[in-house]
């Protein structure tokens, strides 16, 4: 799973993303003379990301740009997390359309024209979101129903920010930091607001993501000050810092402690308050189709991850027929290495669980699972020249989820690099508990969420070189998740999995668990299941751990739709990769295939197929 995540990176987007009002967007430059069309449209979306990026500095610093680029310092603030924002994200969605019906898009060439209709889509799509989105409301199109949940939010983006992608490699850094952890009192009592606003429109989490996120924050305002995560990585970092000394080391650290103590505790503290207050308005109803307007709500929830000319019901028979099918394949495998007795799911479980297959639930037994990890990715990273043409410069590397947010956190999950290169991309996995990862599960997980998936196609992206920057700011879960979940499958082509039928039969079960979200997504809003409804049906159809499919099916309730994005946008793929095989005969090159997908940077799968079809036409004519 992808997070700016990933976790949550599609929630992350959401929640980090405000917009601006007319008097917030910068005027380009005037063009010169001879600019073609395509080049003062793509100056026009310079001048409108810039814009938002001067309204969200903390999604400034997660790309990585410089001052230059956005026009002011932003390093040293957190942004507007308030009422008011929300508002200002409403008017530059309509303002952003505006300016679109300047342009034609039939003198547009390029990366232009792709932009031009990744834009129309995305925005489109937003401006019909807003009667039902308020807090989470994102002018470009990014549909989450709640501010707060178990699972996304403010209150958990901005410590991971802080924590991993604000810069620390000066004294300047370091006092950059510290004006932002004085900034976070504020940022939590507007998100309280933004939160009763919501329950005043009748928009409120389901019981259980509302205890979640509460419990989350008693978690994070538990521990002494000097040992809140927040100051422990801090002072760790210090550490890396050439130009401070010892003792300004210890009063920085020091300092940091005082802020956590007097404004992020405070701070969460009125947001838990907030939380609280409407719990006992909460119900036990995880399905979307019980708010106002619910059926229409959970059609633009599809509609937003892949799921655009299907219905909720025809997507729910599609999960049913591609479980029966991956349940097949995965009965033949077991039945090769001589399980043959109890059903599919029940012969499974018990393989899972078998002693030579889990990690010791240790640090050493974790930091064992990491270094496997390790291994794998440097594996797939030797064979990736024999399905693409085009290769990443952007490393991966592999950590742990905090454990103060692992309760709530999805298995892995994968944020992106810098755009400066200063800043990895990583690949995130959940180590709760070691026996949510039985061994042969694990190659599948790695080559989802850093190559050939996740990582290779974020990175890919960031590195096109007249890509526009408000194409970096945007996220398109039925594309991501569906290229990571075709990675899978091209694994299994590159022979990674010819020696290991087990590994083979993890690659099918991450298969079947992504098939049967389809059915689960669609029981939750469209068939309104009940959580123990849909936990039951996850558990028995997929083997997994009851714990790990309660914390799934609480996710799916907060975030609908973005469940269904992975296989509806991995069968999309494979769609058009065999249009491309029947219609191009001998000429049809794999590589070539996936450079395409991935060349244009992420997309709404509508604008991909008709990006494929042309290269498809434009191929078979040059043979």
């Amino acid at each position: 799973m992808m997070k700016l995540n990933t976790a949550l990176a599609a929630a992350a987007v959401a929640a980090l993303l405000a917009g601006c009002g007319r008097n917030d967007v910068a005027e380009a430059p005037p063009p010169p003379a001879q600019t073609s069309p395509s080049q003062a449209f793509l100056a026009m979306t310079e001048s409108q990301a810039q814009a938002m990026l001067r309204q969200v500095p903390l999604y400034a610093t997660a790309l990585g740009v410089s001052e230059d680029y956005v026009g002011m310092k932003f390093s040293d603030k957190l942004g507007d997390f308030s009422i008011a924002a929300i508002d200002r994200k409403k008017a530059a969605n309509a303002e952003f359309l505006a300016e679109l019906t300047h342009f034609d898009r039939n003198q547009l060439q390029g990366v232009a024209a792709t932009t031009y209709d990744v834009l129309q889509t995305s925005l489109n799509l937003a401006a019909e979101f807003q009667p039902y989105v308020h807090g989470a409301y994102s002018p470009l199109g990014i549909f989450s129903p709640y501010t707060v949940t178990q699972i996304s939010g403010p209150h958990i983006e901005l410590p991971r920010v802080l924590q991993t992608q604000h810069p620390l490699n000066s004294r300047a850094d370091a006092d950059d930091y510290l004006a932002r952890l004085g900034q976070m009192q504020q940022a939590f009592i507007d998100i309280a607001e933004v939160v009763r606003l919501d329950a005043e429109k009748g928009v409120i989490p389901p019981a259980f993501a509302l205890q979640g996120a509460i419990n989350m924050i008693g978690r994070m305002i538990a521990p002494a000050p000097s040992a809140h995560p927040l100051v422990d990585s801090f002072a760790k970092r210090l550490q890396q810092v050439g130009d401070i000394s010892e003792q300004q080391r210890r009063q920085l650290v020091a300092q940091a402690a005082q802020l956590v103590e007097t404004r992020v505790y405070p701070g969460y503290t009125e947001l838990r308050v907030a939380l609280e207050g409407i719990l006992p308005q909460a119900t036990d109803t995880p399905g979307i189709w019980a708010l106002a307007d619910g059926e229409k709500r959970y059609q633009l929830a599809l509609q937003a991850f892949g799921g655009a000319g299907k219905s909720a019901a025809e997507i729910h028979q599609l999960g049913l027929g591609e479980v029966v099918r991956i349940q097949a394949e995965m009965d033949a495998i077991l039945q090769s290495q001589g399980y043959t007795d109890g059903g599919v799911i029940e012969r499974y479980i018990a393989l899972s669980k078998q002693p030579r297959f889990i990690y010791p639930n240790t640090d050493a037994g974790r930091e064992q699972l990491l270094a496997g990890l390790n291994t794998q990715m440097a594996e797939i990273a030797d064979l990736l020249p024999n399905i693409l043409i085009t290769l990443p410069q952007a490393d991966v590397e592999v950590r742990r989820i905090a454990e103060y947010e692992q309760d709530g956190a999805p298995g892995g999950y994968y944020t992106s690099p810098s755009l400066d290169g200063s800043r990895p991309g990583i690949y995130w996995i959940n180590l709760k508990d070691t026996a949510d990862w039985p061994k042969f599960t694990l190659p599948t997980l790695t080559y989802h969420e850093a190559s050939p998936g996740h990582h290779l196609q974020i990175a890919i992206a960031q590195e096109i070189d007249n890509m526009p920057m408000i194409r970096n700011m945007l996220w398109y879960s039925q594309y991501g998740e569906g290229w990571a979940l075709y990675a899978e499958v091209l694994a299994k082509e590159l022979g990674l999995y010819d020696d290991d039928p087990y590994g083979d039969l993890g690659r099918l079960q991450a298969e079947l668990f992504r098939a049967a979200r389809l059915v689960v997504d669609t029981g939750l809003h469209y068939k309104q299941w009940s959580r123990e409804q849909a936990i039951d049906y996850l558990h028995r159809a997929t083997g997994e751990s009851l714990a790990s499919v309660a914390r799934e099916v609480e996710r799916y309730a907060v975030w609908p739709g973005q469940a269904c994005s992975y296989k509806l946008g991995q069968l999309k793929v494979l769609e058009l990769r065999e249009l491309a095989r029947q219609q191009l005969g001998d000429a049809f090159d794999l590589r070539a295939f996936n450079d395409q997908i991935l060349i244009r940077g992420a997309v709404p799968l509508p604008v991909l197929e008709a990006n494929i079809k042309t290269w498809i036409a434009q191929t078979d004519i040059s043979h």
